[in-house]
């Protein structure tokens, strides 16, 4: 029960990483008129996506570290 909790927890901080990390790129630029809802849609998913990998890459490496301890 406490696994799913952190795992949970290490999700949703891996996802705001994500979105705060993508950021600080200037899309503003490429971004054409009117296609602002679907940009958004985009970092959306691209936030949830990163952040995923990121968080697997996390629990992963842990889970690895304590079985050879």
């Amino acid at each position: 029960m406490v696994y799913h909790i952190i795992r949970i927890f290490v999700y949703i901080i891996s996802i705001v990483l994500a979105m705060i990390g993508l950021s600080c790129f200037d899309f503003e630029k490429s971004i054409k008129r009117g296609k602002v809802k679907e940009f958004y849609i985009f970092f959306l998913v691209a936030s949830v996506a990163l952040g995923y990998l990121f968080a697997s890459f996390i629990l992963n490496f842990a889970m690895e570290s304590f079985v050879y301890m």
